[in-house]
């Protein structure tokens, strides 16, 4: 830095010295040159004016310059520098064809060899000659040439001193920049012109500092994520041995994990060891095995470093779904059967020549019970199946009250049959979002499920009211209740509190399945109420309607 001040300052000096040399030159030169130009008009009108009043000027013109006297057809009639006889015609002359026109003329012209200026002013004189003064001047090349050497020395003098003059400068100059507290650099009290980069200064290392301070949070925050992930993570070198482990990893295994310790050792599954191994030579893979009656999910992906890494997750809630699956699959199995037996039993007794008329409509109304009920329960689980798989309808603005309205509309003469009151005490103005098929599915078990475990008199109200951008909807009846170890199972499929009374009813046991998957299905949720023998009430939650 100090060789770069000084170097600019003497370069900059340097310059501007020439600047300063060649600007006063061509001045210089330039009022030189004016000045001749006034003399040499000055003294033309005092030699033409000698001229008029009879003197001999051919014995002075020759002193102040060269004296030519022209004649009007442009022959030079005197010349005080050369012979009339070997001069040219003048008459195209620019000075002197100025002159014969306008009285006055004047022109500059330049030697071929770049030195020498010539300087022309003609004037018209009485008698009808032209009289010319000329003087010859020094072109600035010229002039440069003559004082080259004196300026040369001059410039190396200056430039000299200038350099040493710099040289000190850059000392005191860069001496205070030396003594910088970088550590402290808001503190230091150097040149108002270096403020603004100190407090720069300032400003990146309190921006380094946090970005350390964030980096290290953001380490921790890793590891706070790490540790606290359901799924166990171990890391493995390239040996196999254990680089790091969270403690969901040390839980789902029943070994005692160790940095450092072969992972291998940990594992009892021949399966599970032969996709760890197989990740080690670049092939990821998946296994699952059972550790202490828990099923256990482990996936092994080969790093870049040679290593391994391995995620370990309890899949035994998902085998346990998997378990009620089939547990549905032979259900929906068995409840098929039962009416399908009943049909074929009853018909083959109707294909008997022999039995007697009165018989005939007590089969033939089994046949119709049964296959209904066949009907209900395949239409359920065909429900059941579409919403499992996600309704691809289009959401629609819902009138809860009017589908309520509907609703019980249908089963009007089912509550009269029980002898249950249906009552709809929706306001008018609740709108929801959803798919009016569904709703009204689920409206239609609530009531049907509140009507069939009712008693004789009893009442089935539906209510609704908004809260937060929510609509509450509850179906409450006074009817025969839930017991408290059975609400917690209700939404289950195929679950009947009351096996025997289900089915005489003709209940599916999937009605409250729908209602669940239904509602969810919707962006809401459902929740029950119940006391035994004073009755139930089933609340849903669901988005009010918006518009988009």
């Amino acid at each position: 830095m100090k060789k770069t001040i000084a170097f600019v300052t003497a370069l900059v000096a340097a310059v501007f010295i020439l600047l300063t040399v060649v600007v006063t030159a061509v001045l210089y030169h330039g009022v030189y040159e004016d000045n001749v130009k006034v003399t040499l008009s000055e003294e033309l009108d005092i030699l033409s004016y000698l001229y008029e009043t009879g003197e001999d000027i051919t014995a002075i013109g020759g002193r102040n310059g060269r004296l030519t006297i022209i004649a009007p057809d442009g022959n030079v009639l005197y010349d005080s520098s050369s012979s009339i006889d070997t001069m040219e015609n003048h008459s195209e002359r620019k000075e002197v064809r100025e002159a014969f026109i306008m009285g006055r003329g004047s022109d500059e012209r330049q030697s071929n060899t770049l030195s020498i200026k010539q300087i022309y002013e003609a004037v018209l004189l009485s008698d009808g000659n032209v009289l010319r003064l000329s003087k010859n001047t020094s072109t600035v090349i010229a002039f440069f040439s003559m004082v080259a050497g004196p300026v040369i020395s001059l410039v190396i003098i200056l430039l000299i001193l200038v350099v040493f003059i710099a040289a000190k400068a850059s000392d005191y100059i860069v001496k205070p920049i030396n003594a910088l507290d970088l550590d402290k650099p808001e503190e230091n009290n150097v040149y108002d012109e270096i403020s603004p980069l100190l407090l720069k200064i300032a400003r990146q290392k309190n921006q380094v500092r946090e970005e350390i301070e964030d980096k290290e949070r953001t380490r921790k925050e890793f590891e706070f994520i790490v540790s606290s992930l359901s799924e166990g993570l171990v890391v493995l070198g390239k040996g196999g041995r254990i680089l790091s482990f969270n403690k969901s990893a040390a839980a789902l295994l029943k070994e005692k994990l160790e940095d450092n310790k072969p992972f291998l050792a940990c594992l009892d599954s021949p399966e599970a060891k032969d996709v760890v191994l197989s990740a080690f030579d670049g092939k990821d893979g998946e296994t699952s095995f059972e550790v202490c009656s828990k099923i256990i999910e482990l996936s092994a992906y080969s790093s870049r470093s040679g290593g391994a890494v391995v995620l370990m997750r309890d899949i035994t809630e998902k085998s346990e779904r998997e378990r009620m699956r089939k547990e549905f699959t032979a259900n929906v199995s068995h409840e098929l059967k039962t009416p399908i037996t009943t049909i074929m039993g009853f018909s083959e007794l109707l294909a008997n020549p022999n039995i007697e008329r009165e018989k005939v409509t007590d089969f033939a109304y089994e046949i119709n019970k049964e296959a209904l009920r066949l009907r209900d329960i395949v239409g359920d689980i065909i429900e059941l199946s579409s919403l499992d798989e996600g309704y691809e309808n289009e959401i629609e603005e819902i009138d809860v009250k009017s589908t309520v309205s509907e609703e019980i509309g249908k089963l009007q003469h089912k509550a009269e049959e029980n002898q249950v009151t249906l009552e709809n005490r929706v306001p008018s103005s609740v709108t929801i979002n959803g798919w009016n098929k569904v709703f009204s599915d689920v409206i239609s078990n609530l009531l049907d499920n509140a009507i069939r475990y009712n008693k004789k008199g009893g009442y089935v109200k539906v209510d609704a009211k908004e809260n937060n951008g929510k609509v509450e909807i509850s179906v409450s009846d006074n009817g025969i209740g839930i017991p408290q170890d059975s609400i917690e199972r209700i939404f289950e499929r195929f679950y009947r509190v009351d096996k025997s009374r289900s089915r005489e009813s003709g209940g599916t046991g999937l009605g409250l399945s729908i209602v669940k998957n239904g509602v969810e299905r919707m962006g809401g949720e459902v929740s029950v109420k119940s006391s035994l023998g004073e009755g139930s009430v089933f609340t849903i939650i669901l988005p009010c309607h918006s518009e988009t």
